[in-house]
């Protein structure tokens, strides 16, 4: 793809003044335009984006200090026609923020221009082949270990795991047997017991007394006399 830079409007670094970046800083990548997000991704608007965004990236970073957000670059693609003719436009910017109190817990964020200004204008594409983009945009396998599924660990480190069951008969559900439960059926047990024997004691007793007073003939006559 081509990107032919506008020599009108260009202009150097150095051609800025005020203060810059530090060297090394990581660039955020602002990209503003319905043009970026047509054709399904297919255009050469998005070509242009990823170019980009391979270009400014750098190297991964696994963590980011607030203050070394300095820089930011800007990308507006816009569709113009003119003089008989349509151009695509991508205009690049670079900004440098910057921080000042704002008398709130938040800072108040400000831009300036630092340069370098390019006005891109989109001239001829030759996408590639369908097999060959494929091919370029795959990725090596990395050392890293695969999530396992439905496994998680929690903020103090502790592994934690879900497990799906199915359906479950609680009629042959295998309850905990408890000791104190236990005790108390045979302690009842025993009071059922204990009552029984006092039964069969006054049963017993209540026998033998109506066995003494027919010995001894001292027989109530006021009981009415069966057959009589």
């Amino acid at each position: 793809m081509e990107g032919i830079v506008q020599q009108s409007t260009a202009r150097t670094l150095s051609q800025f003044g005020g203060a810059k970046c530090r060297v090394g800083t990581k660039p955020l990548l602002s990209f503003s335009g319905t043009p970026f997000d047509e054709d399904g991704g297919r255009s050469h608007f998005t070509l242009a984006k990823s170019m980009f965004i391979d270009f400014f990236r750098g190297g991964d970073a696994k963590e980011v200090d607030v203050e070394g957000l300095q820089w930011m670059i800007t990308f507006a693609a816009v569709e113009e026609s003119g003089e008989g003719e349509k151009r695509d436009m991508i205009y690049m910017r670079c900004w440098r923020l910057v921080t000042k109190r704002s008398g709130q817990r938040l800072p108040r964020v400000e831009v300036e221009e630092m340069g370098p200004r390019i006005d891109f204008r989109l001239g001829r594409v030759r996408e590639a082949d369908d097999g060959i983009l494929k091919d370029a945009q795959k990725r090596a396998r990395t050392s890293e270990a695969r999530l396992k599924k439905n496994v998680e660990t929690d903020i103090v480190g502790d592994k934690m795991g879900r497990i799906h069951l199915g359906r479950q008969d609680l009629d042959e559900l295998q309850t905990r047997k408890m000791k104190g439960l236990k005790r108390r059926r045979d302690a009842l047990a025993e009071d059922d017991g204990e009552e029984d024997v006092e039964n069969i004691d006054l049963v017993r007793r209540s026998n033998d007394a109506g066995e003494d007073d027919f010995d001894s003939g001292e027989i109530d006559s006021k009981r009415p006399r069966l057959g009589s």
